[in-house]
């Protein structure tokens, strides 16, 4: 099988593959993100302990998650390993794996919506959207991120645009991560109680620029709160939380008060 360069992997990748044929020495798959080449997994590159059974790591037809170890174009042979791949690198290619599963079959509903041709979802989306994005999916996150202005901004045509977008906001949510943080917050004057609601306030009110973030704030036993913020990466998480914090303190700064922001609990 002769194949371009880009049409090959690169030593060292991480691929999603299908289980094809189980040997007894090792298993042959078919690279799933590389049009269906065949690769091998030896028996010793299977796991870091003794395999009694290879069968207990393959059966035709399962999705495996393998490191290209070696590369031989003249022989059209790519030797494969199974455990030298982590946890991490597992987890995160099965989700990109899910991922653009899920962006084809949305695409798939819209082109038969469309009555159009698969070649021309190819020519007329996926085509013009990859000269910027990696994969088809992280486009449509975009989408929901900044709207329909992303499909239009490539030059997708309008009857896309308008199915496309419906489709996306119905069947993608953007991913999060959460964090916690704790505050210790009296204020030692009459209207105490009235100014640290209004530092609470502070915490949870919506500023430009948090995007989909939400703030929760729960009471731990005054003068202690645990502040619990959800937002599209750790970065703009650490980011938003401290902009609240500093809003909430800020609050306070002409009263006679006492102010302690951590992010693990004492």
């Amino acid at each position: 099988m002769s194949a371009d360069e880009q049409d090959w992997p690169k030593e060292g990748e991480v691929l999603m593959c299908t289980v094809k044929k189980v040997e007894k020495f090792g298993a042959f798959v078919n690279l799933d993100e590389y049009g269906g080449i065949e690769g091998f997994i030896h028996i010793s590159e299977v796991s870091t302990n003794w395999v009694k059974n290879i069968r207990d790591f393959f059966k035709e037809g399962r999705k495996v998650v393998v490191k290209v170890m070696r590369l031989d174009r003249a022989k059209n042979q790519v030797d494969l390993s199974l455990k030298r791949t982590t946890e991490q690198q597992k987890k995160y290619k099965i989700q990109q794996w899910k991922q653009r599963q899920k962006a084809g079959k949305l695409l798939e509903m819209v082109t038969k919506k469309l009555k159009k041709t698969p070649e021309k979802a190819n020519e007329e989306v996926v085509d013009r959207l990859l000269t910027e994005y990696p994969d088809l999916y992280s486009a449509f996150e975009d989408v929901v991120r900044y709207g329909r202005e992303v499909l239009t901004k490539h030059k997708v045509p309008k009857a896309w645009v308008d199915s496309l977008s419906e489709v996306i906001l119905a069947n993608i949510a953007l991913p999060t991560v959460s964090i916690d943080g704790y505050i210790t917050m009296q204020v030692f004057e009459p209207n105490g109680v009235e100014l640290l609601r209004g530092a609470l306030a502070e915490l949870v009110k919506p500023t430009d620029g948090d995007g989909e973030s939400k703030v929760s704030v729960q009471v731990i036993g005054p003068p202690k709160y645990r502040v619990t913020l959800e937002a599209e990466d750790y970065k703009t998480a650490e980011s938003i939380m401290q902009n609240r914090v500093d809003s909430a303190e800020s609050y306070l700064s002409d009263h006679d008060y006492q102010f302690e922001f951590s992010r693990s609990s004492k």
